[in-house]
C-alpha cells in the first residue's frame, strides 16, 4: 500500500521524531510505499520529509497516517483529505499546565484538543502508545484503537553504577509545566534537611522560558547550589547520569507514556513516581509509585530507597525486566501486528 505519513515536527531529538522515523521503517519493512510529511522538518533531517502541502502533489495515497502529539496545521490539511485516515496517538499535553507559563503553548495545545476530537471522528482506525492514551480516544467515539509502545532505543546501559553519599536525584524530561519539576526541587530542599549535600540534576532541554526562570529561582530560594539544570544532553552524558544517580524522581502531572522511566529502569537506576496519567502504566510494579507527593512522602520514599540494601536490588531486577517488555524488539512486534490488522482492515 502507498501511506503517506504525516507529523506536525520530525525532529532528531524527540521521542515523536524518533518514533515516527521508526516507524516510517517498519511500514516499509511490511512492504509498504512510505513518504514522510511535516510542517517543520529539522536541518538534519531534510530530505528525510517534505512539506505536509506537497502531499498533493505526490501519487495518490491508499492511506494517510498522522502522528497526534499538539495543534498542528497539518490536521486540518488532513481533515479535508478523502483518502482513509489512521492515528498514532502520542497524547496532548492539557493546556492547564501551560497556560500560566506560556499561553500560546495552551493556545495551541487547546487547538490541538479540538482537533482530535475531529480527528477522531474521521479516522477509521489508530494506535495508541500506551492504554491511557487510547482511553481518550474510545472517549471520543472511536472503535478501533490498537495498543502499541513507543519505538525507541534506550541508550547501552552504564558501565558500572558510581552511587555515593550524599545521594543524586535524577529527573530527564523537557523542563516544562506539567513535569513538575519544582515539586521535586521542593523535595529535595527536605531532603538536603535530613541529608545534607544531596544534589538533583534535571536533563532535558526546555519548552517554557518563564517556567525554566521560576524554577532556577526557586532552586536558588530552598536548595542553593544544589540543583543542576543540565539541559539537552548527548547520549554519553546521559548514560554517565544513569549511572550517577541514585534515584530517579519522576513527580509529572502529565506524561502519555514517560520514555525515560524506562531508560532509567534498563540502567537499573531504582525509581520513585507520582503515579498520574500514563506513569503507572510505564513503571508497572518496578517502581515505587506514589499517590501523593508532599515532601515529607516523596522523601520518604527516597530515603527508603536508600536505605534499604534489599529493596534497591529489588527494584533494580524488577525495572530491567519491566523495560525489556518496552524493548525494540517487542514494540515493533507489537506495531507489525497493528498495522497489520489495520491495513488489512483498510484494504
Amino acid at each position: 500500500m502507498r501511506i503517506h505519513h504525516f507529523t506536525a515536527t520530525l525532529s532528531p531529538r524527540d521521542a515523536v521524531g524518533a518514533h515516527t522515523l521508526a516507524l516510517d521503517g517498519l511500514l516499509q519493512e511490511l512492504g509498504h510505499e512510505t513518504s514522510l510529511f511535516a510542517q517543520s522538518v529539522h536541518p538534519d533531517l531534510r530530505g528525510r520529509a517534505s512539506d505536509y502541502r506537497d502531499q498533493e502533489h505526490r501519487p495518490a495515497a491508499d492511506i494517510l497516517l498522522y502522528q497526534v502529539s499538539t495543534g498542528s496545521p497539518v490536521a486540518g490539511y488532513l481533515l479535508d483529505r478523502p483518502e482513509p485516515l489512521v492515528l498514532n496517538y502520542h497524547n496532548l499535553t492539557p493546556a492547564h499546565h501551560f497556560d500560566p507559563w506560556e499561553p500560546t503553548v495552551g493556545a495551541e495545545l487547546d487547538s490541538g484538543r479540538r482537533q482530535m476530537a475531529r480527528l477522531a471522528r474521521r479516522a477509521s482506525a489508530a494506535v495508541a502508545d500506551s492504554h491511557f492514551n487510547g482511553s481518550e480516544l474510545t472517549e471520543l467515539g472511536m472503535t478501533n484503537v490498537r495498543v502499541a509502545p513507543v519505538l525507541f532505543d534506550s541508550p547501552p546501559p552504564p558501565a558500572q553504577r558510581r552511587t555515593a553519599d550524599p545521594p543524586t536525584l535524577l529527573f530527564v524530561g523537557r523542563i516544562a509545566p506539567n513535569k513538575a519539576q519544582e515539586d521535586v526541587i521542593n523535595a529535595l530542599a527536605l531532603l538536603r534537611e535530613r541529608r545534607p549535600g544531596s544534589r538533583l540534576v534535571l536533563v532535558g532541554g526546555s519548552s517554557s522560558h518563564r517556567y525554566e526562570t521560576a524554577l532556577r529561582e526557586l532552586a536558588e530560594t530552598v536548595a542553593p547550589g544544589g540543583v543542576e539544570f543540565a539541559g539537552s544532553v548527548d547520549e554519553q552524558t546521559l548514560i554517565d547520569w544513569y549511572g550517577r544517580a541514585d534515584a530517579f524522581v519522576c513527580l509529572s502531572d502529565h506524561e502519555g507514556f514517560c520514555v525515560p522511566l524506562v531508560e532509567a529502569m534498563a540502567a537499573g537506576l531504582p525509581v520513585v513516581a507520582f503515579d498520574a496519567a500514563a506513569v503507572g502504566e510505564t513503571a508497572g510494579s518496578a517502581g515505587l509509585l506514589l499517590y501523593d507527593k508532599q515532601p515529607a512522602t516523596v522523601v520518604a520514599a527516597i530515603e527508603r530507597l536508600l536505605d534499604d540494601a534489599e529493596l534497591r536490588t529489588h527494584l533494580t531486577t524488577a525495572g530491567r525486566a519491566r523495560a525489556l517488555d518496552f524493548s525494540p524488539e517487542r514494540a515493533r512486534a507489537a506495531h507489525r501486528a497493528a498495522f497489520a490488522a489495520i491495513l488489512q482492515d483498510l484494504r
